[in-house]
């Protein structure tokens, strides 16, 4: 499944091109990370849900989120990370083509951290989900315990 001393970095994303260049930029950004992907909103509400307080090593450290998503919305997804999930406090960055404003208040009404608009070049997508785990995930890979 994966190395679970990794940062883990879950994508909720149903579009495979989208899924390809986060996976093709993570890759570039020369981090080690348990990448997690789920494709449809109901999904990821279920697992993220489902996720034990008692197991943080499978708590995600980053999850990048579609809003326009099958089953349930990015929205719902991200309500439900901040109001059902072990781990409320996670970064959530919404990773959208959606250039709408009253799209991008909701995602900061409900506590997202960040809100990105997809590029529509792949080499700016690559660079941008780069910058994104750049930011949000220490440059050797290691989180901070709680020892």
């Amino acid at each position: 499944m994966g190395d679970s001393s990794l940062p883990r970095v879950v994508a909720v994303e149903d579009n495979p091109a989208d899924v390809r260049l986060v996976t093709e930029a993570i890759d570039h950004a020369g981090i080690e990370l348990d990448l997690r992907v789920i494709n449809n909103g109901r999904r990821a509400i279920d697992r993220l849900t489902s996720i034990d307080a008692g197991a943080p090593l499978k708590h995600p450290d980053l999850i990048l989120l579609d809003l326009n998503l099958p089953g349930k919305s990015g929205f719902e997804v991200l309500e439900s990370i901040r109001n059902q999930t072990t781990f409320p406090d996670v970064p959530v960055v919404v990773v959208s083509s959606s250039m709408d404003c009253d799209d991008i208040a909701q995602v900061y009404e409900r506590s997202g951290n960040a809100y990105v608009t997809k590029p529509a070049d792949p080499d700016d997508y690559i660079e941008m989900i780069g910058a994104i785990v750049d930011f949000w995930i220490p440059p050797d890979g290691q989180l901070p315990t709680n020892d």
